[in-house]
């Protein structure tokens, strides 16, 4: 499964973002991690989270919450629809994605509701369809100034991009699995300390796709529940900078055996990752940390895998118009080929948002990933790039544009293809 690596905190709360899934970028794991680094003291304002009032959705009063209804039209084209290295056909589609927030309105404590569907309908390559949606609810409890709690539960139809190394190489219908979560956490903040606890379960079911051969390919040894629980402590250097320290620990329980009589890859996970945050006055933000991680199969036909891990988010202002976001993460993967244990996946993105106009955004990204699978002559990388803009219209209107163009080269024997792809999605959104 991939997630957008550059998707910037600020992204979530302007309207008009543009899509994730129509602009990838490189860090697309099946899992992120359940503490994200938080460097934000209040110091920088990126682009993107840049307060515009005249363009904000000012939502439907209901009580004590805030009701953001949301419909996102769009239509796209494809080169390659199947992402394939020979007999590539391209497609033109439709967008459409409808969506609600409901958020609790105050003074303390937190509640917020979501829900949304996103459908993308080919013209003629009709397998490659996706039916995604998401539900779910958070709340946060402030037991006092300093010590707070917090819970989400999720349940969400995702697609899984075919540039995923884990992914089924000869599936012809779109990948699409039900993740479903339940985590509860909490947080201190003290004068120079602070701390945060999560603990998360997250179930996994995949469904079984079509390949071009018009065979069935079961997915059903894929479905896993992970449980996971995270720890960070932070000390303050100084107002503007911290040092931290969090470790990390994963159960993996695949529902299914690979095949009849073959194991599959359950596994324990340990992530210890230390390093810094900052927040520099009108100059950079951010935070970077290295450690060490080290995943454990339980059983022994699969190669334990272990190494740095890393992670980083770091915004740079050259001026107050234009944000320079660098974004790094090194995580290990379980694989979805034979024996194969799993893969280090390696990411970096980097993207530059500009406001040409108080209403016009413009956005550019280049990403690489590399993928080395463990005791394996096996490697694949991605590079991706892509550039777009966003037209606000008004608080109720928006246009968006991204173009962008992938390109896989791979070798080894785990059966991974090179591919490449262009893109290109013109949106409307219309919101209240």
């Amino acid at each position: 499964m991939r997630l957008p690596l550059v998707a910037l905190a600020g992204m979530l709360t302007l309207p008009f973002a543009a899509s994730a899934a129509e602009a990838q970028s490189t860090d697309a794991n099946l899992v992120l991690p359940n503490l994200p680094l938080d460097f934000d003291r209040g110091k920088n304002t990126s682009v993107l989270q840049r307060e515009r009032p005249e363009y904000q959705a000012q939502g439907v009063r209901a009580g004590s919450f805030l009701l953001y209804p949301k419909l996102e039209l769009g239509a796209g084209f494809t080169d390659n629809a199947y992402q394939v290295d020979n007999n590539k056909q391209s497609d033109v589609y439709a967008l459409i994605a409808p969506s609600i927030a409901a958020n609790s309105n105050w003074s303390t404590n937190e509640l917020n509701f979501n829900a949304g569907a996103r459908l993308r309908r080919f013209s003629s390559e009709t397998p490659r369809n996706e039916t995604n949606y998401n539900v779910d609810a958070s709340g946060r409890l402030d037991a006092t100034r300093s010590l707070s709690f917090n819970t989400l539960l999720r349940t969400a139809r995702s697609t899984e991009p075919r540039s995923s190394a884990a992914s089924p190489q000869d599936a012809a219908e779109a990948i699409q699995f039900q993740q479903t979560t339940a985590s509860v956490g909490s947080a201190f903040a003290g004068a120079r300390i602070r701390g945060q606890v999560a603990v998360s379960v997250d179930q996994f079911n995949f469904s079984d796709v079509r390949s071009f051969s018009n065979t069935i390919i079961s997915q059903q040894g894929r479905d896993q529940v992970l449980f996971r629980t995270t720890a960070r402590g932070e000390y303050a250097m100084s107002p503007d900078t911290s040092l931290f320290l969090q470790g990390g620990y994963t159960d993996t329980t695949y529902k299914y055996p690979l095949t009849t009589g073959i194991p599959n890859r359950d596994s324990k996970e340990v992530n210890v990752i230390g390093g810094a945050s900052f927040d520099l006055s009108a100059l950079v933000r951010g935070g970077i940390g290295l450690g060490y991680v080290s995943r454990r199969y339980d059983s022994p036909i699969y190669s334990d895998i272990s190494g740095l891990s890393a992670e980083a988010r770091v915004e740079y202002f050259p001026t107050q118009l234009t944000t320079v976001g660098l974004n790094v993460r090194r995580t290990i993967q379980d694989s979805y080929f034979g024996t194969s244990s799993g893969y280090f996946a390696t990411a970096a993105a980097v993207r530059v948002d500009h406001e040409l106009l108080r209403n016009l955004l413009l956005n550019a990204q280049l990403g690489y990933e590399q993928d080395d699978f463990a005791n394996q002559d096996a490697k694949s990388k991605i590079l991706r790039y892509s550039a777009g803009a966003r037209y606000l219209l008004n608080r109720n209107f928006g246009f968006g544009l991204v173009v962008g163009r992938d390109n896989r080269t791979a070798r080894g024997n785990v059966g991974l293809r090179a591919f490449d792809e262009t893109r290109a999605l013109l949106s409307i959104v219309v919101q209240r």
